[in-house]
């Protein structure tokens, strides 16, 4: 019989000769997965693939993602960002970078509300980026923060990642949700703190809004309620899940009736909206979940040729620290990041490191997070970052690609400099889920 090198040695072959091709992630995982499992154990393996698969996939988590997707498929249309975004216009625009600054903010509140990172960058290059060019905003400070905060939407709870996270590694989607939280608000500080401490050595860069533009508190009190709509829909989600109310799936629903609410109040619900949005989480769902699909196929492949085993092996009998082991880990979602999507990582690393880190003694929740916070620097980084294409889809005709990338490095920067903070002080991302669970 063969070493289980050889097995892994096709199934690589198998993998890397797709993607040379262009097949779709889906169909590249799962075809090289049917190859591998064919050469190793002939036909008779396929039942327990497909076994494998079908009851990973009932998994009822799931459930929950379509929601919290059309519960940000509607938000896109449902004004509340537009109030938002005025309201913090006029708190921060008299500050040199203060739309800029206000465009993390509203991203942070979407982040919260939709859990994906494409109705952020979507909604404020509709509405932010425009705006910021008009005033005179260098577009390396318009650019920058509205696909940083925007890719905030896979970091802040509810993330639907975190969702595959919790399925994948049996780890308490609602402790993965308040342990991505403090992580998530730190990485918005860091930006905001960036964009006010360049604009003030730099003012050219981005200009106050001038005082004649500028209106009396009253009147920011008043726009202050753009607010209310958001925060509400903000503790029904999360407070919800956090308190031990209701399931992650639950509280999901509970938000996707909220945001039809919400809309209603905005008076821009209508049967069109609702029917769009609902096209657009099937084919958004539909692809992660054909994705996932394919993933969870090759992972059950990857297990069977013993090839977790054998890393795990290799990482266990290196003489090193464990949390250099973690950095290593750390360091090959730096480099996926570039070529492959989030979903694709979680499912082709998860099953080989979760044992390690199982036999090391580290808490899944801690990992969860520090994968989160590395999701963010592959949202930004060249050629595969989403949030690149997603700007560039939305974004003027005077934006060239060119533009997008030079805009994006500090960013990345801020987004490492968060990795190593969660990394070398986990409670920055444990505090809150032991805090919750004392209280429930």
């Amino acid at each position: 019989m063969m070493s289980p090198i050889v097995y892994l040695a096709v199934l690589a072959g198998c993998l890397a000769a797709g993607l040379i091709v262009g097949l779709p992630m889906s169909f590249t995982l799962g075809v090289s997965s049917i190859i591998g499992i064919l050469v190793y154990g002939g036909p008779q393996m396929l039942g327990y693939v497909a076994t494998q698969v079908y009851s990973g996939m009932r998994d009822s988590s799931l459930l929950a993602m379509p929601l919290f997707i059309f519960i940000a498929c509607v938000l896109e249309r449902s004004g509340i960002a537009d109030a938002t975004y005025e309201a913090l216009h006029q708190w921060t625009g008299p500050l040199r970078g203060g739309l800029a600054i206000a465009t993390v903010l509203a991203c942070t509140i979407i982040a919260a509300i939709s859990g994906v990172a494409a109705a952020g960058v979507a909604t404020m290059g509709v509405i932010a980026l425009p705006l910021m060019l008009k005033r005179g905003y260098d577009k390396s400070i318009c650019l920058g923060p509205i696909m940083a905060g925007g890719a905030l939407g896979i970091l802040i709870p509810p993330s639907v990642v975190f969702i595959l996270y919790g399925m994948m590694t049996r780890t308490s989607i609602g402790r993965l949700f308040a342990g991505g939280l403090i992580p998530g608000l730190i990485l918005a500080s860091l930006y905001m703190i960036y964009i006010a401490a360049r604009c003030f050595f730099q003012p050219e860069l981005a200009p106050a809004l001038p005082a004649e533009e500028r209106v009396a508190l009253r009147e920011k009190i008043a726009l202050t309620k753009g607010l209310v709509l958001p925060i509400l829909l903000i503790f029904t989600i999360l407070g919800s899940i956090f308190f031990g109310i209701a399931s992650p799936m639950e509280s999901a629903a509970v938000g996707a009736l909220g945001a039809i609410v919400c809309t209603a109040i905005n008076r821009r619900l209508s049967w069109t909206l609702v029917k769009e949005a609902c096209y657009r989480t099937l084919l958004i769902n539909s692809m992660v979940m054909w994705i996932v699909f394919g993933a969870k196929c090759f992972s059950c492949v990857f297990i069977s040729l013993g090839a977790s085993k054998l890393l795990a092996a290799w990482l266990s009998g290196l003489q090193v620290s464990p949390i250099y082991l973690v950095f290593v880990m750390q360091s090959t979602y730096l480099i996926l990041g570039c070529i492959v999507d989030e979903v694709t990582m979680l499912c082709l690393t998860v099953p080989v490191y979760a044992p390690i880190l199982a036999l090391l003694g580290f808490d899944p929740v801690w990992f969860g997070v520090l994968f989160m916070v590395n999701m963010q620097i592959g949202y930004l980084t060249p050629p595969f970052g989403y949030c690149l294409f997603y700007m560039k889809g939305v974004a003027p005709p005077g934006i060239t690609m060119g533009d997008i990338y030079r805009s994006i490095g500090p960013m990345i920067g801020l987004a490492f400099l968060a990795l190593l903070l969660v990394m070398f002080f986990p409670q920055t991302a444990l505090w809150l889920p032991n805090a919750v669970l004392r209280l429930m």
